[in-house]
């Protein structure tokens, strides 16, 4: 579970003082091009999703986006303040994960033989493959369309309804599966 520092609990709370009472704290987790970047916001508390997470601290409630609470689980923010500047920071504690590493790579190799065998040579047939870019130490699967497959105007479809329903079925220690491609129309894009 996400840990909130005091300093960090502080600092909102301090923020939270200069706004409307109806604004709260949601913190959710951007992907973009294999990167992810941690989003603390001002939120309307009439905005917050249904599905969203509630923490309950003694002087304060935060909200986290219900999609990015697995990215989070090892995480703690801390408010870090030297002398000339302040910040949040987003701290992944590795203490067990270093240890499923090794079955990460493992992973890695039999995710990679799948696509290869299964997934791939379907997807040849539009001239396209994609490719295991990375598993998060949460067991994420991050993937990337190429070839013809890149900014086909299916692929959104494929994905969900086949590659992403067959890697969950064969491995079903995988928590999630994302495509992170920059999906952009070319001359090799098969629609």
């Amino acid at each position: 579970m996400l840990q909130i520092t005091k300093s960090a609990q502080e600092y909102f709370l301090k923020l939270l003082s200069k706004k409307n009472k109806n604004i709260c704290i949601r913190i959710s987790v951007l992907i973009k091009n294999n990167i992810f970047k941690g989003n603390v916001s001002f939120c309307d508390i009439q905005k917050i999703k249904n599905n969203d997470i509630k923490l309950n601290f003694k002087k304060l409630n935060i909200f986290i986006d219900y999609n990015s609470n697995k990215f989070l689980e090892d995480i703690k923010i801390d408010f870090i303040k030297k002398k000339l500047s302040t910040k949040l920071e987003f701290i992944v504690l590795n203490n067990k994960k270093i240890k499923n590493n090794k079955n990460i790579q493992n992973l890695k190799k039999d995710i990679d033989n799948f696509l290869k065998n299964i997934i791939n040579p379907k997807l040849l047939n539009h001239g396209g493959f994609i490719t295991l870019k990375n598993i998060t130490i949460n067991n994420i699967l991050l993937l990337e369309f190429h070839g013809g497959c890149q900014g086909c105007s299916m692929s959104n479809h494929t994905f969900k309804n086949w590659i992403e329903k067959e890697i969950i079925y064969n491995f079903p220690n995988i928590k999630g599966v994302y495509d992170i491609t920059f999906h952009k129309k070319n001359k090799l894009s098969y629609y």
